[in-house]
């Protein structure tokens, strides 16, 4: 496999975008860039998909929102049309009949090097009864029921665990959504070098 070389000028720098303003997803993409490159610079900047369900159902879903995510960043013209974008999007995934994860997609899409990776993060249990809820509460007329449901599962889970609805992996596995996102990030990071 070809080593892929960064520019010259950079020293060694990477500059990376993050298709979000949350916390939560910048600073274990920092932390992962900084870990893996020495010197980078993460920034985030707010970015929604709007045609996808806000809270995405399958792989497909989830990958095709964090597109979204990355298209809707590039549309701004705040950012250079070659700028490295790294989006992050959480999506339910059934597993087999009635057993639902809560997954995170990382995608990190470089258009001046051609790049487009993506990882994911680990697999965290979601109880039938809440995707449940989710499914009674979206609208059988919600036009993006296709993707997905109206309703997060982040919402109803930190409702149920009395949380912070960026808390509720922590609150129900012990293992909160930060770490699961640096790990993935690192994988991320070390595929982008």
């Amino acid at each position: 496999m070809p080593t892929i070389q960064l520019h010259s000028d950079s020293g060694g720098d990477v500059d990376v975008v993050v298709a979000s303003d949350k916390e939560v997803k910048l600073s274990p993409v920092r932390e992962a860039f900084q870990a893996v490159f020495g010197k980078a610079t993460v920034s985030g900047l707010a970015a929604q998909a709007t045609m996808i369900a806000a809270q995405p159902v399958g792989f497909a879903a989830g990958v095709k929102a964090a597109e979204e995510r990355i298209l809707a960043l590039q549309s701004t013209g705040k950012l250079h049309p070659k700028q490295p974008i790294v989006a992050i999007e959480n999506f339910l995934v059934e597993v087999e009949e009635n057993k639902w994860y809560d997954v995170g997609v990382l995608m990190l899409k470089d258009p001046d090097r051609e790049i487009n990776l993506h990882t994911f993060t680990q697999l965290t249990p979601v109880p039938a009864a809440v995707v449940a809820l989710a499914q009674e509460d979206t609208p059988n007329d919600y036009p993006l029921r296709w993707s997905g449901l109206a309703v997060t599962i982040g919402s109803l889970m930190a409702s149920n665990l009395q949380v912070h609805h960026s808390e509720w992996h922590q609150a129900l596995t012990g293992v909160s959504r930060r770490e699961m996102l640096l790990i993935a990030a690192k994988v991320l990071a070390g595929l982008y070098k």
